[in-house]
């Protein structure tokens, strides 16, 4: 029978109420909806919209939002790289706008140049402590290459990674060397980034190094800049380096020496064969006249520094690089009109030129158009982009907890024991107070509450020394003692009252465990860390759930019971058949307990067990906040949400039924 009558219903006061009722419920759904939407919306962050605050990612509908996104990602969460790169200041990911292309035919002949451009190294490989697609990529292919032997994959590829988690490419490169094959690792990772699509490539840009790596850190500002070398410019972009030496005396010709001579990469650089003869006399000056030193150092087998070529570009082997690189840098033997620039831009240019159909001097000074050429990625890939940012930072979760150690197994073990423990032990100790109802039954209640005054942290040190220190062997021979001594006294001393032989077999038992046992053995201790009794024991009996399931124990009927008595049921049979079957609601909300408490168990699951092959998800979890971005955690928390959530939804249907059927009965 409904509260409020039909007639009530009507009056415009009871309606009030009901939209008011709602009202409120509506808004403590959006209270709860809401956070769990930024949760989620965070998850599928990074740092380029990192501190934006919204309930959904922008970059799902906003291509501006997207190229922001995917600028971070190819450039390594990196700024300055992205301002190295693209040859322009930008400042902030914020800052980043759509980059259209000032002349199409321009950006086409570039997307087409790229391809055969050998000036490039790969994106989307790591940084800001994300795991972006090329660097998932290689982890896989190395682990699918080695079987899952991390071993193997140290000793072929020479490397010290311990985990398949902390395998990451190679940086990109910031020195003058290049060489892809130095080391196997290297070697593995470049042939990898082969396989890869050509718009994942950086195209290295000499112009953004000379303005960002060079200028910017020697003048600061344009203005400065202007000021001391008498020219207007109205931005770095707008300076190029030049493939030959300025020919005016000044700063401008002295920065672009100290920039070719000393910071930039050697592949940019050729020599005019104008210089072989003074590179031999450096050689020679370098190795002391002693041919045999240099063929020793570099595998040669020249007769004499005559015979010795000059590279014009720069050799392959590091070590001739490094003497290929001291004659450049060294002013007075190696004239500055005998080096060139003959870097990216250059070979664009002449691509350019020829596609056109028009002397390369009418397109020199063209800027490698890199910044709209990634918008033009971005913009062509718009729907796989989104998808791989939406799932990029779970697949990071899920790749650390299944490379990393046994994380999922203990667990599982973890969980299973504890539930199951808590369903056993709780119900009997419970079952005995409601059945039997000793005269203590409400100071043992009055315990089993009093327990629940102490925050877990409180015993966690105490109960850290008894597992480390646990006393099995007194434990196990007291116990024994106790028995033997009720069976002999309830035997031999069969007169005396009941409480005495009690008391007397307690005495026992306590003496053998407390002082003979550790008196016969000179170990009565044994260590519980690192096992799943460490995680189990302390937990097993809850004095809360004792005191719920005394309770609802005593709400079932006692004919049951005398109907049993009267069947010749035993006490097991009335325990398991009729106690725990008509008291699946209330072990359902006592299991979903102790699963929550294993499942969320990290602090003490983290002291008890030091061993990493025993660590449980949760502590896996915490060890990955000090490698990944926080996104990356919000990603974490929602995965480890789902088998709570799972589990709940499992266990919703019993509790119900414990409330609902009830009510209806």
């Amino acid at each position: 029978m409904p509260i409020i009558s039909r007639v009530g219903n009507r009056s415009i006061k009871v309606r009030a109420v009901y939209a008011a009722v709602y009202a409120l419920l509506i808004v403590g759904a959006v209270s709860m909806v809401y956070p769990f939407l930024l949760m989620l919306v965070g998850s599928v962050k990074s740092e380029a919209d990192f501190n934006e605050t919204q309930s959904y990612p922008h970059y799902w509908f906003d291509d501006a939002a997207l190229f922001r996104k995917y600028a971070e990602s190819k450039h390594n969460v990196d700024i300055s790289v992205v301002e190295r790169y693209w040859g322009r200041r930008v400042g902030s990911w914020s800052a980043i706008e759509p980059i259209l292309p000032q002349d199409p035919k321009v950006l086409e002949a570039y997307l087409e140049w790229r391809e055969q451009c050998p000036w490039w190294e790969l994106g989307h490989t790591g940084g800001g402590k994300l795991l972006p697609i090329n660097a998932r990529l290689f982890r896989d292919m190395l682990y699918e290459q080695f079987d899952g032997d991390i071993l193997a994959m140290q000793q072929a590829l020479d490397v010290p990674y311990k985990s398949w988690s902390s395998v990451i490419p190679p940086p990109l490169n910031p020195f003058r060397y290049q060489q892809r094959d130095a080391r196997p690792f290297d070697a593995a990772f470049y042939r990898f980034a082969q396989t890869r699509p050509i718009q994942d490539r950086l195209i290295f840009n000499p112009d953004g190094e000379f303005r960002y790596q060079f200028l910017v850190y020697q003048y600061g500002s344009i203005e400065d800049y202007n000021r001391q070398h008498g020219t207007s410019y109205t931005a770095y972009e707008e300076i190029f380096l030049t493939r030959q030496p300025p020919a005016q005396e000044g700063l401008i010709r002295d920065d672009w020496e100290r920039f070719v001579r000393n910071q930039l990469r050697l592949d940019c650089i050729r020599l005019l064969p104008q210089a072989e003869e003074a590179y031999r006399a450096y050689l020679a000056q370098r190795y002391n006249g002693d041919i045999a030193s240099l063929n020793a150092k570099h595998s040669t087998d020249y007769a004499s520094f005559e015979e010795i070529p000059l590279p014009q570009r720069a050799p392959k082997p590091i070590l001739a690089q490094v003497d290929w690189e001291g004659f450049i840098k060294d002013a007075q033997v190696c004239k500055l009109e005998w080096i060139e620039v003959d870097g990216p831009r250059q070979a664009f240019e002449a691509f350019l030129a020829q596609r056109l159909g028009v002397p390369v001097e009418e397109v020199i000074p063209t800027g490698l158009p890199i910044a709209e050429a990634d918008y033009h990625d971005t913009v062509a890939h718009a729907s796989e982009l989104r998808w791989e940012f939406t799932t990029r930072n779970y697949k990071q979760v899920l790749d650390y907890i299944l490379l990393h150690g046994n994380g999922i197994a203990n667990t599982l073990i973890y969980c299973g024991l504890a539930v199951g423990t808590a369903l056993m032990v709780n119900p009997l100790a419970a079952y005995a107070l409601s059945r039997y109802r000793p005269r203590s039954t409400y100071t043992v209640l009055l315990f089993c509450m009093a327990t629940t005054a102490f925050p877990g942290e409180v015993t966690m040190i105490p109960a850290f020394l008894l597992l480390k220190r646990f006393p099995l062997w007194p434990l196990a021979g007291g116990v024994a003692a106790f028995l033997v001594g009720i069976a002999l006294f309830n035997r031999l001393l069969s007169r005396w009252p009941e409480m005495i032989r009690l008391t007397l077999a307690v005495a026992l038992g306590v003496l053998v465990g407390a002082w003979a046992v550790p008196m016969m053995t000179d170990k009565p201790y044994v260590s519980l860390l690192n096992t799943f009794a460490a995680l189990v024991l302390p937990t097993m009996a809850n004095g809360f759930s004792i005191f719920l399931l005394k309770g609802f124990f005593d709400s079932l009927p006692r004919e049951l019971y005398e109907a049993a008595d009267i069947d010749g049921a035993g006490e097991w049979t009335k325990f398991w058949t009729l106690t725990m079957n008509l008291s699946k609601p209330i072990l359902a909300v006592i299991g979903l307990q102790a699963f929550i408490a294993a499942y969320s168990a990290f602090m003490m699951a983290l002291i008890i067990i030091p061993d990493q092959d025993m660590w449980t998800l949760m502590v896996w979890l915490f060890q990955l906040q000090s490698e990944a971005h926080p996104a990356v955690m919000y990603a974490s928390l929602v995965i480890a949400a789902i088998p709570t959530f799972l589990v709940f939804t499992f266990c919703q249907n019993l509790i119900m039924r414990g409330i609902v059927v009830p009510v209806e009965k």
